[in-house]
């Protein structure tokens, strides 16, 4: 066993020595911690800056890139074709895409 095993498992020890909890009673704490409260949903604003900030990840890309339009994903992602922005779209969990015209 190498070293830096023989110091993990050692580490892994001493925490349960002194938490004095076994893995099960620590995971029984995490699955509580999990059902306790869910985030809220998004604001209108909060919503309203993610897609100010796409907006200008956009115009930038279409000066950086000499285009008159793009399409950005909700991941930051442009593209300058509607198609491939919607077909990237697909595998994320917000599918929206905006269009953005260069200033």
């Amino acid at each position: 066993m190498s070293n830096e095993n023989k110091e993990a498992a050692a580490a892994h020890e001493g925490a349960e020595q002194q938490t004095g909890q076994q893995p099960e009673a620590a995971e029984s704490k995490a699955t509580k911690a999990k059902s306790e409260s869910k985030p809220k949903a998004k604001t209108k604003s909060e919503t309203e800056n993610g897609a100010s900030v796409l907006r200008t990840v956009g115009v930038e890309a279409c000066k950086r890139h000499q285009l008159t339009q793009a399409w950005v994903t909700s991941d930051g992602q442009v593209f300058p074709q509607e198609g491939d922005a919607k077909e990237h779209a697909r595998n994320l969990g917000d599918k929206t895409t905006l269009k953005v015209t260069a200033k």
